[in-house]
């Protein structure tokens, strides 16, 4: 039993480094080992604490820690549901404590800790429980999979745990469930409690159901579309317990501590590579819960050394391997050494594992030693905590030939493997002749080396492992057996690594195309260019690559690549490819072309504008995947065909995927067929909702946007969709059908498309030729009939006639709609109907309520409602008010007033009352004597107050004079009687008139996505930055003014689509070389300049910067670089300091002003900053 102080200790530290390790660097000893130890005092232990300085804590009975969240489930449900989210996004320390248990129900708890992200987690006292779970996804058989909310840990970064109190955290019961998900860093650190994470499978240790294979594990380290990048878990200290497998980790170390592995489908830990070097291991698991394979299995390494490690197998018939490596190959590196391994002989047995010099071993009992004594070596190996019994027997590993045995007191007993054929049993035979031998094994060129005492006759085997290298014994040197004393040279191996079959001594593999690799065990896997290498590995040239947004993409240049990638796709479904071609399939039978194998993909698949035509897909659901998880954007299809199926249950069907959970952009479907069927015999009431048909995509759970589908045709009786099936939380964005109805949504006519209205929604109105669509409309060229993926085509401009949008090749100089109006009144409204459509109308309606006067001006307010066909086109109006029948601009004092509403010559009115303040009642007996001289008396009449007229609503454009009229003098057939009105005079020069007017915006419409390119109605071109905030922000990238204009004004905000948008950046580059530009404004609220933004924009004498926002790290380098030697920047007065120091780096050291127009002259700093700018900005100081 441990003692007390044990208990005690809150943190391991490294005390010394092993001399046999796997790893570079790990934790040794922790305090209480180096107490015992005496090499610490019980102060330094008592000192010791856990990393509480600054820590957040979060206790899980806070109510303001529950949220609610939305899941959607493959059938398009929505689950909303109360869970507590833990995002870890800084460095830092954090107490989780609390139970989820909230009235007797759990609140289902997610604790992440972000990419790149450090945390040390102390649990103090924690208790989740996560219950729920839904129906996530189901393959093409039918097949539904039912899995958990999340997982209670989500390690994406690195998490250090330290454990406070006894803490448990439990997953779902059911079938695929996992506590922790483990990409990133697990260690679990000494503590003074234990942490248990138990998985639902494995609760009370419950026997699992009877018709379900078990998936539950305590920890996982893979996760799907991460196909690179295992978890790893590392064991320094205190006590740890897990019910549920370790599995798919990378690496699995234990340094120190207690660990306790109960209950997992066929391994306790599932690792490529594991390290036991301390502590305390207990395996448990039982053959009648879950199919067990062995306890321990290892895929690339296993190294054992100063472990004790029990093992317990329940109900099991068989005795099976307690480590096990990849499919049992035998070249995998297997050492145990100067561990106690534990086991019962009926359920376990070891197999290909090996010592340091690489001779097989196995767990042998020996009798006829000293007892109670401490061994001190076996064959020459230090050994700790083995010492023999009370009988002098000793149970240990050792191999099969002639091995020594060392005690403490340094005698030596030999002993002897031995078979008898008669009883087919194997044992240990003492040998009385104790002789022993030394053997000095030093590194090649090194004059000394370590002294190893071994029995006469000792074998070694073909290499020797020092716990972090192997070495090959330098076979000159190597006799068959030791007889006699002798040194051998080791020689440290390198496996070879080949590339395409020559030799590779590089450290890395080229970059002009990724490889199939093929370990030494003959696994094989994609690498990817400038990976770096691994040793005893083949790499053989598979497909090209290209470098593209900062991304490895395989290029695809022929069908045969095509094939090529398809074949080998199931080994890294997140390969980004890249087509470089058009690909014909001539009508030919067809599996996915993406992959036939896995279903699916998680990378980026990019048609780069080409096209897919006359493919056949004979068997499945979609022509590209089943599933995208991924991105595919810019590919065209036409001329597919997909078909019915009969015996899947749950059948979704689309040309580019049968379902889309990631993003579909900038694609197209073109002449294309859709076999449908309503109902087959697997269907059931709940799988019927996913037999859906459409055209692009069967079901949509992600985005689909900037796309279209046009000419499909749809045979058979079965739920048809002309885009998509859009399941709850999924998005349809800017994407069209073509349709010979109206007013369908998304539905566009044939002449929609043809027209270029189709193409100018696409591109959301760019025109700068970042554009991704083009359309031959009137350029000359053949026409189009729809958008296409082609630069040469033309660009697609709209504008106006009148109030009737047209498109064009050739840019149109009217960007806004001019209606010919005829307005009518009734009451307080006056009515707009456009003579060309009726459908394009605006109305105005002047309000007003009775108040009481307050000193405050009361003018009317001007609601303005218009359709969207009539755009935003400005409706210019006047408003008179009168008091009786005189005009007045008093909108203060008490009385009636009449406010009349002009549109030329129709008039609506409204009328309103001012009322007096109440006079306030003298009191009986007033408490203050007057004095004797009375106050001044106030004015008789109180000054007049201007009329205050309404805010104009503000307009993206110019006011646009209705076609065939004056301004203010709008025709109209007249008022109607109920709008006649003697009492309010026409408006006249004598008149008090508060001219205004109004734009009709169209309806309100949410901003665009962040990186989109959006067009303002002057041309200019601004990218989508953050749509987070109430304004949603833009960065200006090019302006319609460039190379043109002489001055420029950046704006604060800039209207697009009904949409207000804060400008808050200008792009790099965005007027370099202007050449014409002389005066720039730059508006307030302006954040970030980018490099080079104004560069050699030499006659650019003046900048006013009005913004205070600016900081040194986001003003680009060289921003006015090489603009006029006399130029003047004139800034905030409470910037100058700060700016003026900008200045000295970025502005190319031109005179700087302030507002108060203070200048801030250079020449007296100028000689000592000339070298120091000249270095930095790479120009010259004149």
């Amino acid at each position: 039993m441990r003692k007390k102080f044990y208990r005690q200790a809150k943190k391991a530290i490294c005390i010394a480094t092993l001399s046999a390790t796997v790893l570079s660097s790990i934790p040794m000893i922790p305090y209480t080992q180096a107490y015992a130890k005496g090499q610490t005092t019980m102060e330094e232990l008592q000192a010791l604490s856990l990393p509480t300085e600054n820590a957040v804590t979060y206790n899980l009975s806070d109510a303001s820690l529950r949220t609610e969240k939305t899941f959607v489930d493959v059938y398009g449900d929505e689950l909303t549901t109360k869970v507590i989210e833990i995002n870890i996004t800084k460095n830092g320390n954090y107490i989780i404590k609390g139970s989820n248990e909230i009235n007797g129900a759990f609140v289902d708890t997610h604790i992440k800790v972000e990419k790149g992200v450090e945390a040390n987690i102390i649990f103090d006292g924690a208790k989740v429980q996560n219950n729920q779970t839904y129906d996530s996804t189901s393959d093409s058989c039918g097949n539904v999979y039912t899995e958990q909310l999340f997982p209670v840990l989500d390690i994406e970064g690195t998490a250090n745990l330290y454990v406070k109190e006894d803490s448990c955290l439990a997953s779902p019961d059911t079938e695929y469930n996992y506590v922790a998900q483990v990409l990133g860093d697990l260690t679990i650190k000494e503590g003074t409690g234990r942490l248990t994470l138990m998985s639902g499978n494995y609760k009370n240790d419950l026997q699992t159901e009877e018709d379900g294979e078990v998936c539950g594990y305590a920890v996982l380290g893979s996760k799907e579309g991460e196909n690179r990048r295992l978890g790893s878990v590392t064991v320094e200290g205190g006590d740890f317990t897990a019910y549920g497998g370790i599995a798919d980790v990378d690496k699995f170390t234990m340094t120190d501590g207690n660990v306790y592995l109960r209950y997992a489908d066929q391994y306790n830990v599932y690792a490529e590579n594991i390290a036991i070097l301390g502590g305390n291991l207990s395996l448990t698991n039982d053959a009648e819960k879950a199919y067990v394979s062995s306890m321990l299995y290892c895929k690339d390494s296993l190294y054992i050394d100063g472990a004790n490690i029990t093992a317990q197998l329940e109900n099991s018939s068989k005795a099976i391997p307690i480590v096990r490596t990849s499919y049992g190959k035998k070249t995998i590196n297997m050492v145990i050494q100067n561990s106690v391994i534990s086991y019962d002989e009926t359920q376990f047995k070891l197999e290909d594992v090996t010592d340091v010099y690489d001779n097989i071993i196995n767990l042998f009992t020996v009798d006829g030693l000293q007892p109670n004594t401490k061994v001190k070596r076996i064959n020459g190996q230090p050994v700790t905590g083995l010492q023999t019994a009370e009988d002098g027997s000793l149970k240990c590993l050792l191999e099969y030939g002639d091995n020594v045995i060392t005690l403490d007191n340094g005698e030596n007993y030999i002993y002897t493997y031995q078979w008898d054929e008669e009883t087919q049993k194997e044992s240990m035979v003492k040998n009385d002749t104790s002789v022993t031998h030394k053997v000095t094994l030093r590194d090649e060129g090194e004059s000394g080396g370590r002294e190893i005492i071994v029995a006469d006759g000792f074998e070694l085997g073909n290499r020797y492992f020092d716990g972090q290298k192997y070495y090959k014994y330098d076979s000159a040197e190597k006799p068959e057996k030791i007889i006699d004393d002798v040194t051998i040279t080791l020689h440290e191996v390198k496996e070879k690594v080949t590339v395409d079959g020559t030799e590779w001594t590089d450290d890395v593999l080229p970059t002009g195309s990724f490889y199939m690799a093929t370990d030494k065990e003959d696994d094989k896997f994609i690498a990817y260019p400038g990976d770096t290498v691994q040793q005893g590995t083949s790499y053989t040239s598979f497909l090209k690559a290209v470098q593209k947004e900062g991304k490895w993409f395989v290029k695809i240049e022929n069908r045969d690549d095509l094939d090529l990638l398809n074949e080998n796709l199931w080994y890294d479904n997140t390969l980004n490819i890249l087509l470089e071609t058009d690909l014909d399939f001539s009508g030919e039978d067809c599996f996915y072309l993406l992959d036939e194998g896995n279903g699916d993909y998680y990378g980026t698949f990019d048609g780069n504008g080409h096209g897919i035509t006359n493919v056949k897909n004979k068997y499945y659901s979609s022509v590209l995947i089943l599933k995208n998880y991924g991105t595919i954007k810019n590919v065209h299809i036409k001329n597919a065909s997909i078909p019915s199926d009969e015996y899947s249950a749950d059948f979704q069907s689309g040309i580019l995927c049968a379902r889309n959970y990631g993003t579909i952009e900038n694609c197209s479907v073109e002449s294309s067929t859709v076999e449908t069927k309503k109902r087959t015999d697997n269907d059931d009431e709940q799988s019927i909702k996913l037999r859906v048909h459409s055209a692009l995509v069967g079901g949509n759970y992600g985005t689909i946007k900037d796309s279209f589908a046009k000419d499909i045709t749809f045979n058979g009786d079965g739920e048809t969709y002309p885009i998509c099936k859009s399941f709850a939380g999924s998005k349809l964005e800017n994407t069209y059908y073509l349709s010979e109805k109206t007013g369908e949504e998304n539905a566009k006519t044939a002449e929609q498309f043809a027209s270029g209205e189709v193409c100018s929604l696409l591109n959301h109105g760019v025109t700068d030729g970042s554009q991704y669509w083009h359309q031959n409309i009137d350029n000359g060229g053949e026409r189009d009939a729809a958008p296409v993926a082609d630069s040469s085509h033309g660009i697609v401009y709209a504008g106006y006639q009148g109030c009737v949008k047209v498109y064009s090749n050739a840019e149109l100089q009217t960007t806004t709609p001019s209606h010919e109006a005829k307005y009518t009144a009734n009451g307080n409204t006056i009515t707009g109907i456009c003579k060309n459509d009726s459908s394009h109308n605006v109305q105005l309606t002047v309000s007003a309520n009775d108040v009481t006067y307050d000193g405050k001006a009361h003018p009317v307010t001007v609601g303005v409602e218009c359709s969207d066909e009539w755009g935003e086109e400005e409706v210019p109006y006047k408003i008179v008010y009168t008091r009786g029948e005189n005009p007045t601009e008093d909108l203060t004092s008490p009385g009636t007033i009449k406010a009349t509403l002009f549109i030329g010559s129709v008039q609506a009115e409204v009328t309103y009352t001012i009322k007096a303040a109440p006079t306030a009642v003298p009191t009986a007996k007033p408490t203050v004597k007057p004095t004797a001289t009375p106050m001044a008396s106030p004015s008789a009449t109180p000054s007049a107050t201007p009329t205050v007229s309404p805010s104009a609503v503000p307009s993206a454009g110019p006011t646009a004079t209705p076609a065939g009229t004056n301004p203010g003098s709008v025709p109209s057939a007249g008022p109607s009687e109920g709008n006649k009105s003697t009492a309010t005079p026409a408006p006249s020069d004598k008149s008090v008139i508060a001219p205004g007017k109004t734009n009709a915006p169209a309806a309100a419409k949410a901003p665009e996505t962040a990186g989109t390119k959006i067009a303002s109605k002057k041309g200019d071109t601004y990218k989508v930055t953050d749509t987070s905030g109430k304004i949603p922000e833009v960065e200006l990238t090019k302006s319609a003014a460039k190379k043109k204009a002489k001055t420029v004004v950046i704006p604060k905000t800039v209207k697009v689509d009904g949409v207000n948008y804060k400008v808050t950046a200008i792009a790099e580059k965005a007027f370099a070389g202007n050449k014409k530009l002389k005066t720039v404004v730059i508006g307030a609220d302006i954040e970030k300049i980018g490099a080079k933004a104004f560069y050699k924009c030499v006659n650019l004498k003046k900048v006013t910067i009005q913004t205070t926002k600016l900081k040194a790290k986001t003003v680009g380098a060289k921003a006015f670089a090489k603009i006029h030697k006399k130029a003047v920047v004139k800034v905030p007065k409470a910037k100058k300091k700060a700016y003026k120091k900008m200045a000295e780096k970025t502005w190319n050291r031109r005179k700087t002003e302030d507002s108060s127009k203070r200048m801030i002259g250079v020449a007296e700093q100028l000689q000592y900053y000339r070298g120091k700018l000249e270095e930095m900005c790479k120009y010259d100081i004149n």
